[in-house]
């Protein structure tokens, strides 16, 4: 899981990033068409996005901006980046691509994938649950604290040895924070959702802040949203991103079409 990110220094921030790039800003693959699905259904988003990182203790930081697009009929996430460099970073299933110029110049495994993200859950109007019901998750407790609706869910029992409980709190049926467990009790991440506003019917959180705790390190992602549009109608293009294949690296699988 959305977590959860586009999870330092101008191009050191960038690969950071990258890894931090979660499980949350996270996609149910549906077949693509070029017709939108049942009139004013919400299929498909873009936003203008700004994602900035920091190291507690260190004077590692970074930032990048660009544009997001996703479409649940394709199922790829697009992030168009503008700084600190231009390309074109696209997940689908358990990878990413990297295109600069229209050419595809890597393929490399990525933790962000796009059935968790939060554009998708939004748009399925599933973010208040983090689709956890739909991943298997069960519901252990629920309590309310300080105006807080708090839940705790179990993972699967086959893989609890490897992922551990993970903690809702929502307030008038919109999802607040998240808490991921390490199986042996530790906290790995928190997040955050914050500003929600409501774009032709779909509830988006505008900004989420990362948590994130690594060995000895605290690490800190704020990622915004802005200039939201749903059901955009521009080209197909813009939300599949089929890249040429020359330069391709020697030995990299090629994507799926």
């Amino acid at each position: 899981m959305m977590p959860l990110s586009l999870f330092i220094s101008a191009l050191r921030g960038r690969f950071f990033l990258l890894k931090m790039i979660t499980a949350c800003l996270v996609i149910y693959t549906f077949a693509a068409t070029s017709s939108p699905i049942l009139g004013q259904q919400a299929y498909r988003i873009k936003a203008e996005c700004t994602v900035k990182s920091k190291t507690v203790g260190s004077h590692e930081a970074g930032l990048i901006m660009g544009t997001v697009y996703y479409d649940v009929r394709i199922g790829r996430l697009i992030f168009d980046v503008k700084f600190p460099e231009k390309e074109t970073w696209v997940f689908v299933d358990s990878v990413q691509w990297t295109i600069r110029n229209d050419t595809l110049i890597s393929i490399k495994p990525s933790s962000l994938k796009p059935k968790l993200s939060v554009l998708h859950l939004s748009l399925n109007q599933q973010l208040g649950g983090f689709g956890l019901e739909q991943s298997g998750y069960t519901m252990t407790s629920v309590k309310t604290e300080q105006g807080l609706v708090i839940s705790n869910w179990s993972p699967p029992a086959a893989a609890r040895k490897k992922m551990g409980t993970i903690a809702l709190a929502s307030q008038e049926r919109q999802l607040k924070s998240v808490i991921f467990y390490h199986p042996n009790g530790k906290i790995l991440r928190k997040q955050f959702f914050r500003k929600y506003q409501k774009i032709s019917n779909v509830s988006l959180p505008t900004e989420v802040i990362d948590e994130i705790y690594n060995q000895d390190k605290k690490l800190f992602q704020s990622t915004e949203y802005k200039n939201t549009v749903i059901n955009d109608q521009a080209p197909d293009f813009h939300y599949r991103r089929d890249p040429q294949y020359r330069n391709l690296p020697s030995g990299s699988a090629s994507p799926k079409r």
